[in-house]
């Protein structure tokens, strides 16, 4: 179940967290300051994160890791055993805090269910240590999101409005059916998929299976060559054998960062060895073996 939590893309992503806290993110990297993960932990257990503490406007790695540290301790309190690389998330690698956002937002899903999110993103980030968020950073991404837009603040209405509208889409797909009688009329999120759809997720579903069975497949094939490759290179490096003649053009090919490289290496050595080759001793003409037995043979003396 948990791998399903990576397969969310980057634009279903952003669109989550924007809607869930009224930002306006446009990288994922943004979220690397940690600020977004508190505050996502404070929609969903209101209280369990010192918003007082969180800096929403994180300039520096310091600011970013104090945030985290106030993260961690939500964690704790909320009894979550999640292992956070601050070093390389605060460094707003994509990849990195792509990964731990998925994981967030299966988390939060998982946590909160069919209930209905009441909460005011944009009041609780005026009451953070920064107050709300005042500008994005580009590059590495250390600020948590831009300014809201005024289309986006126009169509929201009140937060908690726009809240559960956002979270209609969110709602598991198990818990559909026997919640739409409870939910917002505005919510069409929520009405039962038709029965064809039914096939069709089958059909996803096992493609899926099929994707991460060849994935799998590939990294032990990948693994299995690689080693391969690690114990000729270790054989090289011996000291009776890295003294033969052709190891270096070994280890050109080893090394080369592309095809072009590597043939380059074979050709080398193809001339190399085919110069200091011995000539082939000169072989008899065995064509006619009748006529070399009778040239071996002395003449009859009388």
């Amino acid at each position: 179940m948990a791998q399903e939590a990576y397969f969310v893309s980057k634009k279903d992503l952003l669109q989550w967290i924007n809607s869930t806290l009224s930002l306006n993110l446009t990288k994922v990297e943004q979220t690397s300051s940690g600020a977004v993960a508190c505050q996502l932990l404070d929609a969903l257990q209101p209280g369990v994160v010192n918003i007082n503490k969180v800096d929403f406007n994180a300039a520096t790695e310091y600011d970013a890791v104090n945030n985290y540290k106030v993260l961690q301790a939500a964690f704790t309190k909320m009894g979550i055993d999640k292992p956070v690389d601050v070093n390389k998330l605060v460094k707003g690698r994509p990849l990195d805090n792509m990964e731990f956002m998925q994981w967030l937002k299966f988390y939060f899903e998982g946590r909160l269910g069919c209930q209905y999110l009441d909460y005011d993103p944009v009041s609780r980030r005026h009451q953070s240590k920064s107050g709300d968020v005042k500008g994005a950073r580009t590059g590495a991404g250390l600020g948590a999101a831009g300014p809201r837009s005024s289309s986006t603040a126009s169509q929201s209405g009140t937060p908690a409005k726009h809240m559960a509208s956002a979270r209609a889409g969110m709602v598991p797909k198990e818990n559909v059916n026997a919640n739409t009688g409870n939910a917002p009329r505005s919510t069409g999120a929520l009405r039962p998929r038709p029965h064809a759809g039914d096939a069709a997720m089958a059909e996803l579903t096992e493609q899926v299976t099929d994707l991460k069975l060849k994935v799998s497949t590939a990294e032990q094939e990948r693994e299995f060559y690689f080693n391969k490759l690690r114990d000729i290179e270790i054989l090289c490096q011996l000291d009776e054998i890295k003294i033969q003649p052709i190891v270096p053009y070994i280890e050109r090919v080893l090394y080369a960062e592309d095809d072009e490289g590597a043939a380059q290496a074979m050709e080398d050595c193809r001339q190399k060895f085919s110069e200091a080759a011995p000539e082939p001793a000169a072989q008899p003409d065995l064509a006619d073996p009748m006529t070399s037995l009778v040239g071996q043979m002395s003449p009859l003396r009388v």
